[in-house]
């Protein structure tokens, strides 16, 4: 969505269309929409907003990033919007690309059989680096298995076509409401 080689009118549309985008999810995880949100919360807003950071990369470099002088357990909107706006610009922590996806789901087939079971899946999806939330591991195993509500087991090479066609479609979905016409 960045475009460094743009205008500089079309520049500060694209700043203002992502600070929009941020202000809206910030706000979903907001804490009685006064502002702040949990610092547990931001690997989430992230996460939201097409950005995938490590559980190391949360603790050690965005925390201290967005974090008040005096460290608490909220993290509040103006702190967290232009380093937000940074990482949209500089596409840091984005998502891994096919082959690493690929790689990784191969690593928990030891048997080698194209398959992961779901039980297997939602066991690691909750307990190692940042965990999922029970409606996140419910929307990705719908979305993994196609909608099929007897499944057991994902077939990751399946899963991870369905989600690159999905992610070509999100971002020119994302790429038409941004209106540089605004």
């Amino acid at each position: 969505m960045w475009d460094p080689n743009a205008s500089i009118q079309e520049k500060q549309k694209m700043e203002q269309y992502m600070k929009e985008k941020i202000l809206e999810t910030f706000n979903l995880f907001a804490q009685d929409k006064k502002g702040y949100v949990d610092k547990k919360e931001i690997p989430y807003i992230m996460r939201f907003l097409g950005k995938f950071p490590s559980e190391a990369q949360v603790s050690k470099t965005i925390l201290p990033q967005i974090e008040e002088d005096e460290p608490s357990e909220s993290i509040k909107y103006q702190k967290f919007e232009p380093f937000m706006i940074q990482v949209l610009k500089s596409n840091e922590y984005d998502p891994d690309d096919t082959d690493t996806l690929l790689a990784a789901f191969r690593q928990l087939d030891e048997e080698k059989k194209g398959y992961i079971e779901i039980d297997t899946l939602k066991q690691k999806l909750t307990t190692m680096g940042i965990q999922f939330r029970p409606l996140e591991i419910d929307d990705f195993i719908k979305f993994a298995t196609n909608g099929d509500p007897n499944a057991t087991v994902i077939y990751y090479e399946d899963y991870i076509l369905r989600l690159q066609f999905f992610i070509e479609k999100h971002m020119e979905s994302v790429t038409k409401q941004y209106n540089p016409e605004k």
